[in-house]
């Protein structure tokens, strides 16, 4: 059956909220909903600043949120849903927003974690060539196929896997690019004569990356379980060559000992991560979708 979803709403109107309904008002209705809004920019983009419980009687609902709210705003809104909703997060960590809407939305709603690789920087010049990531959790095939093929329509490439895999994945790409360029912004780095394009190319990560807020930063470096591990590797990468430097260094030596017997000890709670992970996607296979939600997911 064809998903009939018309109107969509968002849970959080910052910078990527605003982005988002400059991307749904494309094709649907678009209602906000935030604490502190911003009628000007509502009224420049045409969405409609409305209640958190007219926001949840659209037919998806997008909760643009920093990671540490997410938990507290899907609280909040789950008295006001309704059966066949789509619920999407759009989190830049999955395991978290995702235990979350398992634990906290009731089995009625259809459920589909979302990580756009995108922001209002990136997106400036448009959608074509960007990506999205998908983790299904419990929506149909026609809403799952709506939502593929609108991404795609704009050139973006959906990619789906699961929220375990996900954030190891996001560790050593986000969160170290982000990592890094919040290190190297604490260094006095100035460009000049004599800078070369790779100096340039450093400057452009620390100035995208402190861009973004602070809570951000630290939500990406304290909600993803795979980041701790991300910082010890970093940090041995950066003893390692130190050592390649001044091999007869003692307080590297030692640091390197240290490093490598708290690896031995992070290897168990790795091998745990792992199991989760293989664990949560048989649960995932096997949770399917409600009757009521499968044959007409948001016909209300």
């Amino acid at each position: 059956m064809r998903d009939q979803t018309r109107t969509c709403a968002i849970i959080g109107f910052g910078r990527f909220g605003r982005l988002l309904a400059r991307i749904l008002r494309e094709e649907f209705l678009v209602l906000v909903h935030d604490r502190q809004p911003d009628p000007t920019a509502a009224r420049q983009l045409g969405v409609e600043i409305v209640s958190l419980e007219a926001a949840c009687a659209a037919d998806a609902l997008f909760f643009a949120v920093p990671i540490s709210a997410f938990e507290s705003a899907i609280r909040q809104a789950r008295a006001h849903l309704r059966p066949g909703q789509l619920i999407l997060d759009t989190c830049s960590v999955k395991i978290h927003p995702i235990d979350v809407m398992r634990r906290e939305l009731p089995p009625w709603v259809q459920v589909l974690g979302t990580h756009p690789l995108f922001g209002p920087d990136s997106a400036r010049d448009g959608l074509q060539g960007l990506r999205i990531v998908f983790c299904p959790v419990r929506v149909s095939p026609a809403t799952l196929h709506f939502w593929r093929t609108f991404w795609q329509r704009r050139g973006v490439q959906v990619i789906e896997m699961s929220p375990e895999e996900h954030d190891r994945r996001a560790a050593y790409s986000q969160g170290i690019t982000h990592f890094v360029g919040r290190v190297l912004g604490e260094l006095p780095l100035e460009s000049g004569e004599i800078t070369t394009k790779g100096f340039e190319a450093i400057r452009g990560v620390i100035e995208q990356t402190t861009h973004d807020t602070w809570q951000l930063f630290h939500d990406l470096q304290h909600y993803n379980p795979y980041t701790p591990q991300m910082r010890e590797d970093l940090i041995r990468a950066f003893v390692t060559v130190m050592l390649k430097l001044y091999p007869d260094d003692s307080r590297l030596r030692a640091l390197a000992r240290a490093q490598r017997a708290r690896r031995g000890a992070e290897g168990s709670s790795q091998a745990i991560l792992k199991s989760r992970g293989d664990s949560a996607g048989s649960q995932e296979r096997s949770e399917g979708i409600p009757k009521e939600t499968s044959e007409a997911p948001t016909e209300r």
